[in-house]
C-alpha cells in the first residue's frame, strides 16, 4: 500500500492492529507512527496505553503479551517494537534474545481490536521466504519506508512548504536538497527554520535557500569539484581554505574542515565519478546507478552531470594521486593542510595530461 493512502486512512481513523514498517528512512517511519499515536491514544491515558521496546533485548513474545493487555483508562494501547530484525535475512546480534515466530504468527492472525502493534526494521528488504514474514504480509498493513526518488523528493520539500504556510518552487527545492542532503528530518528542519525566516505567506526563493540553508560538507565537496572541473584552480584554492575555517571554528562545525576528512570525501566523489563514467555508456539509468553505488538519486544526478567534464584517465589519475597523498600525511612526509593545497593546484595539470 502506498505511503500517501496509509496516512489518509489513518488520518480518518481506519487504524489496522498490525503495522510493520521497513526501510531506512526513519523519518517516514516516525512521522506515521506519531499520527497513529494521535488518532488512537489520548493524552490522560497515553502513559498507560504506549509501550516500546527493542527487539535486541526483548523477546517478541513479551511484546505480544503486552499487546493482549487490555487498555487501561483509555479505548485502545499502542505497542512500538524496533529492530524486528527476524523479519528480514540479517543475524540476530550476539546477546539477542530467542523470538518465536509461531506466536507472532498467531497473533497476526487474530489480533485484538483494542491493540495496535506496531514492528519496525530499518533495513530495505524483508525475507519473504520466512513464513512469519508472509503472514504479516497477509494479515497487516506493510509500510515501506525507502528514501524518496529524485521528482518525488523534490514534491516532498515543496509541499512540506506549504504545510509551513509558505510558498517554494520546485528549483528552490532542488537547491536545498543539493545543499543540505536528502534525509527528510533534516530538510524539514531547515524548511522550518526558512519558513520562521519569511514568515507565513512568503516564498522561500533560491536566494533564501543560498543564504539560510545548513550546508553539508559533501555538498561544498560537490562544489569544489566544479571548481575543478571548469580549471578554476584558485577558486577552488578559496573554497578550500574556507572548508578550512571550520576546522577551527564553533564547537558545532570544528573537524568539519578537517584536511584528511576533505581528502576521503574528495576520493569518495571521484571514485562515484569514475563508476558512473563507465556505467553510463552501458545504459544505466541515474536511477539504476544510485541503486548499484548505494547513492541518492539526487546525488546520481548531479555526478552524472560532473562526470562528463572528466575524462576516464583523468578520474583514474585523480584518484590514484589522493591515494598517494593520503599514504605521505599517515606516513608524516608532508602536513596534511600542504597536501591538499598541492593537490588542487596539481589538478590542472592532470587535466590536461589527459
Amino acid at each position: 500500500m502506498e505511503i500517501r493512502q496509509i496516512v489518509r486512512d489513518i488520518k480518518q481513523g481506519k487504524i489496522a492492529p498490525v503495522y510493520v514498517f521497513y526501510g531506512t528512512e526513519q523519518y517516514i517511519v516516525d512521522e506515521t507512527v506519531r499520527l497513529i499515536e494521535e488518532r488512537v491514544l489520548d493524552e490522560a491515558s497515553r502513559d498507560f496505553n504506549y509501550s516500546v521496546y527493542d527487539l535486541r533485548e526483548t523477546p517478541v513474545q513479551t511484546v505480544l503479551q503486552d499487546a493482549e493487555t487490555f487498555p487501561f483508562m483509555g479505548e485502545k494501547r499502542v505497542v512500538r517494537a524496533s529492530h524486528a530484525l527476524f523479519l528480514t535475512g540479517s543475524k540476530l546480534p550476539a546477546g539477542a534474545p530467542e523470538h518465536d515466530m509461531d506466536v507472532l504468527s498467531t497473533y497476526v492472525g487474530n489480533p485484538p481490536d483494542y491493540s495496535v502493534l506496531i514492528l519496525e526494521v530499518a533495513q530495505d528488504k524483508l525475507d519473504e521466504r520466512k513464513k512469519v514474514v508472509k503472514a504479516l504480509k497477509k494479515d497487516s498493513v506493510m509500510v515501506e519506508c525507502a528514501p524518496l526518488k529524485e521528482a518525488a523528493l523534490a514534491d516532498w520539500v515543496v509541499r512540506q512548504a506549504k504545510r509551513y504556510r509558505v510558498g517554494m518552487d520546485a528549483a528552490a527545492a532542488e537547491l536545498l536538497i543539493a545543499m543540505s542532503g536528502a534525509h527528510l528530518r533534516q530538510l524539514d528542519k531547515e524548511i522550518e527554520k526558512m519558513a520562521v525566516y519569511v514568515g507565513e505567506g512568503e516564498e522561500i526563493t533560491e536566494h533564501i535557500v543560498e543564504t539560510l540553508a545548513t550546508r553539508e560538507l559533501e555538498h561544498d565537496i560537490f562544489r569544489l569539484i566544479d571548481k575543478i572541473a571548469r580549471l578554476q584552480i584558485e577558486e577552488a584554492m578559496r573554497m578550500y581554505y574556507d572548508l578550512q575555517r571550520l576546522n577551527t571554528g564553533s564547537s558545532e562545525t570544528r573537524g568539519e574542515g578537517e584536511p584528511l576528512k576533505i581528502l576521503t570525501l574528495l576520493a569518495r566523489q571521484f571514485r562515484i565519478l569514475l563508476q558512473i563514467k563507465t556505467l553510463q555508456p552501458r545504459g544505466y539509468s541515474q536511477q539504476q546507478m544510485a541503486s548499484l553505488l548505494g547513492i541518492h538519486p539526487y546525488v546520481a544526478k548531479l555526478a552524472s552531470e560532473q562526470a562528463h567534464a572528466f575524462s576516464e584517465q583523468a578520474l583514474k589519475r585523480i584518484i590514484h594521486r589522493l591515494a598517494e597523498e593520503d599514504i605521505r600525511i599517515k606516513t608524516g612526509q608532508v602536513d596534511k593542510v600542504l597536501a591538499l593545497e598541492l593537490f588542487i593546484l596539481g589538478l590542472k595539470d592532470i587535466m590536461h595530461k589527459s
